[in-house]
Parts: C-alpha cells; sequence; structure tokens
C-alpha cells in the first residue's frame, strides 16, 4: 500500500521538525507545520481506503488503529422522572414537565388525551403528542374543569420505543 509508506514517511519527517522547533526558530515552526499538514492530508487518504476496505465491518474499522468517529451508543432512556401537571394561571392551560434525565435526550414528549373525543385509547401513541426540546411544556386550550390523561416520555437520541411515565389524570385550569 504506498498511501501506507507514504505515510511512514511523512511521519518521519515531521518527527525530525518537530525536534528542531526547540533551538531553530520561527522558520523551524513553520517548517514543523508544513510537515504536520502533511502528515494529516496523507492520514485522510489512508483513512479513506481503510473506510473503503472495511465496508462498514465494525472489527476491522477498529482494529486498523485509527481513531474513529464517536460509535453510535444506545442509552435506554428510561422513565421520565418527578413527572409533574400543573394548572397555570391561564384557564385551560396546564404545565407539564419531567426532571432532567441521566442521558442526553432530544427533548421530551407529553402526551394528553381529549375526553370530548371518547374514551382515552388503550394505547398511548395514539394520544395527541407535544414535543419539547425542553423538560416542560405549556398545553393550552383546554376545556376549563375537565379532567385530561397526561404522560411524559423522554425523546432519545435514536429510534427507541418511548418508555411513558404512569398516566396522570388532571382537571384543566379553571
Amino acid at each position: 500500500m504506498t498511501q501506507l509508506t507514504e505515510l511512514v514517511s511523512s511521519v518521519s519527517t515531521y518527527s525530525t521538525k518537530l525536534g528542531l522547533v526547540a533551538t531553530g526558530g520561527l522558520t523551524a515552526v513553520t517548517a514543523k507545520d508544513t510537515a504536520k499538514g502533511g502528515v494529516e492530508t496523507k492520514l485522510a487518504v489512508v483513512a479513506v481506503a481503510v473506510n473503503l476496505q472495511a465496508n462498514g465491518d465494525l472489527i476491522k474499522l477498529q482494529s486498523s488503529g485509527l481513531p474513529l468517529v464517536k460509535l453510535p451508543v444506545h442509552n435506554n432512556m428510561g422513565v421520565p422522572a418527578n413527572f409533574r401537571v400543573v394548572r397555570t394561571n391561564i384557564a385551560g392551560d396546564m404545565l407539564v414537565s419531567v426532571d432532567k434525565p441521566i442521558y442526553g435526550t432530544h427533548g421530551t414528549i407529553f402526551a394528553f388525551w381529549k375526553p370530548s373525543l371518547g374514551p382515552t385509547p388503550a394505547n398511548i401513541n395514539d394520544w395527541f403528542f407535544r414535543h419539547s426540546n425542553g423538560l416542560s411544556f405549556n398545553i393550552t386550550g383546554l376545556t376549563p374543569n375537565t379532567s385530561y390523561p397526561f404522560a411524559a416520555a423522554y425523546k432519545g437520541n435514536d429510534g427507541e420505543a418511548f418508555v411513558w411515565t404512569a398516566i396522570m389524570t388532571k382537571s384543566a385550569g379553571d
């Protein structure tokens, strides 16, 4: 593989130039920086070749010795902690919130059902969803003095199924 031979040669040149920086002044620093750029360019070529040869095989990629971009990690987001549903000062508005999760999320999904549409569906995925990029959301337009079921789930970083809180029924603000 000529790319690998060229990379090894570039690394050697860079090491030599790096050693001269301590006593060589500004010219030596410029030469070292140029050599470093050569290493980075040749390393990129080798990395592309490794990726093509590995063809998505994670074992081959890891055995290359090249640093890999962060591998996707599946974190079970679990049940949201401290789910709260609180009346606001505006009739028909409810503030829903949860605590910050252990892992980073893409926000929180809050679900609710309008009793005026009939019995609450057993499958929570048939309810109304509201996405919040944070940990709370103000649900508006509810009928005052009417009880609504609410639930919440963290939105993870991948397509994992939601893990819902227990259903909480609260009366919308009057």
